[in-house]
């Protein structure tokens, strides 16, 4: 096989498009995926300017291949759309990087665009059905609340003692539909990033001692020795209330999961961009199969304590430090416990 026809199978062979442009931004390779992604055949397209074929959302205020040109660095996981030849808008994720001769001399770019329709369309429909049964939810409840107060308040019911347990009951079972349903509308509107973020300057350090003071008690029931190594830190812009939700969704699992007399410790450390917090505890731990999954909605993983949750917590976590800019993770030892890691940036950034 000639080196020009390797090249081409190898182009063609790969299932994502791909795309190269010399210095002046004009097509010079284009595979059968660009081709199927756009539904311009390769001699359309080849000679062309890229912006007239690939038709990108960035070409014209953040074209990447702009920054790979000053800067010389790739980038990966762009997100944007292209139109193709039909008008249709397809969304893309995007990867750039340049091309150098044996010499090390710009020549190039390359760049490498994978349709996420698919994904785009399961995250809609996601997001659609969450908020659906949301919303289908909360009408009813609310009927059904107001006509469980009417009957626990008519004379009849009043001295039945077996009647009142069982709207009782039923008031209970109400009231926890009710906190779900809220919880699926709020998990919808963070996942679509409809919540809008109220910023202000926000002490990191006295939103975790607040945090801490607040869950002390329920470690003291526990004998859980909890602990909080905080010190002075810059103050940043940040939604308070979300980063409060934030700490305390990670701080109730950690107490939730760990045994009598175990320690939880909540500790800052700060860098140029970042500040870092830690929280550490001596709990029953997750397993290495669960761990890519944890902050997926409505996984629970297994625990030693039959879990009471809905699986939205940490779901919630990951949305709300990622629309913060920031960055959550998890590392555990089943166990020994575990050690979430959420890192918020100093300076807001684009999502």
């Amino acid at each position: 096989m000639k080196k020009q026809q390797f090249r081409r199978f190898i182009l063609d062979s790969v299932p994502v498009a791909m795309v190269t442009m010399d210095a002046d931004l004009k097509i010079t390779s284009f595979n059968i995926r660009a081709e199927e992604l756009t539904g311009y055949a390769a001699h359309e397209a080849i000679g062309q300017p890229c912006h007239m074929i690939l038709r990108s959302s960035r070409c014209e205020n953040d074209c990447p291949l702009q920054t790979v040109a000053s800067s010389m660095e790739s980038a990966t996981g762009l997100e944007g759309e292209i139109v193709d030849r039909f008008g249709d808008h397809v969304p893309v994720r995007i990867g750039t990087a340049a091309i150098e001769s044996d010499d090390g001399s710009f020549v190039g770019y390359l760049e490498v665009i994978e349709d996420i329709s698919r994904q785009k369309e399961m995250e809609r429909e996601k997001h659609n059905f969450i908020s659906m049964v949301a919303h289908d939810m909360k009408s009813p409840l609310i009927a059904i609340g107001g006509l469980i107060n009417r009957l626990k308040k008519e004379q009849t019911c009043k001295g039945n003692e077996k009647l009142q347990e069982y709207l009782r009951v039923i008031g209970d079972a109400e009231a926890r539909l009710e906190s779900l349903a809220q919880e699926f509308l709020e998990y919808s509107r963070l996942e679509s990033s409809q919540l809008n973020l109220q910023q202000s300057e926000t002490s990191i350090e006295e939103l975790l001692q607040k945090v801490t003071e607040i869950h002390r008690p329920r470690a003291e029931e526990q004998k859980i020795d909890l602990s909080c190594e905080c010190k002075p830190l810059p103050a940043i812009k940040a939604d308070a209330d979300r980063l409060h939700r934030v700490f305390t969704n990670i701080l109730d699992n950690a107490i939730k999961y760990s045994p009598e007399k175990a320690e939880v410790t909540i500790s800052v450390k700060e860098t140029d961009q970042e500040i870092v917090i830690r929280f550490k505890d001596q709990g029953w731990g997750i397993a290495d199969e669960e761990l890519p999954y944890i902050f997926d909605a409505f996984y629970r993983a297994d625990a030693k304590e039959k879990s009471t949750g809905h699986g939205l917590g940490l779901a919630a976590v990951k949305a709300i430090v990622r629309q913060h800019g920031g960055r959550v993770s998890v590392t555990s030892t089943p166990g020994k416990g575990s050690v979430f890691t959420v890192r918020l940036p100093k300076e807001e950034k684009p999502l």
